[in-house]
């Protein structure tokens, strides 16, 4: 089974969220890690086999453009307006049409927004 990692930008919703649909969902803050740094989080969900959901765009650019670059598993959303169902049932589908991917590699960084979202692998881009 999938662990998660959330940050703690994350809406305590889409945490429920994730948790109702019977995934384990660790949040930052409850496990005294609130005001890290984000490489201290990447570390921390690496040694644990956890996928990093955040909503930090600065969190992204670290792990998706930056000196993180192919470290980590990381879900980042880019949503414009927040509907938690929403975001919710999107981070549920991309759970299920990319199951291989959150499985079988060892880092990527999914993008999630209202038009879709574009999976980033060290050595190679996709957009769905």
């Amino acid at each position: 089974m999938m662990r998660f990692l959330a940050n703690e930008n994350l809406h305590i919703e889409i945490v429920r969220g994730l948790r109702q649909a019977n995934y384990e969902v660790l949040f930052v803050p409850d496990l005294g890690l609130a005001g890290h740094k984000d490489r201290e989080i990447l570390e921390y969900s690496e040694k644990n086999d956890l996928i990093v959901i955040s909503g930090d765009k600065d969190f992204g650019g670290l792990t998706e453009f930056g000196p993180l670059w192919g470290r980590g598993k990381v879900i980042l959303l880019r949503y414009r307006l927040i509907n938690i169902q929403r975001i919710v049932r999107n981070i549920l589908e991309i759970l299920d049409r990319e199951v291989e991917t959150l499985r079988v590699e060892k880092s990527y960084v999914i993008v999630l927004s209202e038009p879709g979202y574009r999976v980033h692998k060290p050595g190679e881009e996709g957009k769905r």
